[in-house]
């Protein structure tokens, strides 16, 4: 009688064992995916088609790679040089994964037409219709 117990008791000890060590691989390997956000200055911009695919932004002097299918973009499309804030969580490999892309606008430029009255207006030279066609 004695052996059956202490095969019961080892029994209930490995599957205590297994159970502990299983239950704390999971919530080691669990990465929290919080929601991050920075400001940051676009580097550059990678469209194919009519599709956002990625964008390289600059921050505190490092670049970093964001995934922008499935962003969402406030305040219109980003260009090289614009200030942007980005909300992202973690991607794939060095990939973040933005998330809302909300563009900063420039200050407007005015100009005061009293004191430009004198001023030679500058323009595009006038191209016919007919020269860009061929």
């Amino acid at each position: 009688m004695l052996p059956l117990i202490k095969t019961r008791i080892m029994k209930r000890f490995i599957l205590a064992f297994a159970i502990v060590c299983f239950s704390s691989l999971v919530f080691i390997s669990c990465e929290s995916n919080e929601l991050k956000d920075v400001r940051a200055l676009v580097a550059s911009v990678k469209v194919e088609g009519d599709s956002l695919h990625s964008m390289k932004a600059t921050v505190d002097g490092d670049t970093l790679l964001f995934s922008l299918k499935d962003a969402r973009l406030n305040n219109g499309l980003m260009l090289d040089g614009d200030s942007v804030i980005i909300n992202y969580i973690k991607g794939h490999k060095d990939t973040l994964r933005a998330l809302v892309v909300t563009i900063l606008p420039k200050a407007p430029r005015y100009i005061d037409m009293d004191a430009a009255k004198n001023d030679t207006l500058i323009t595009a030279p006038r191209v016919s219709l007919n020269d860009s066609i061929q």
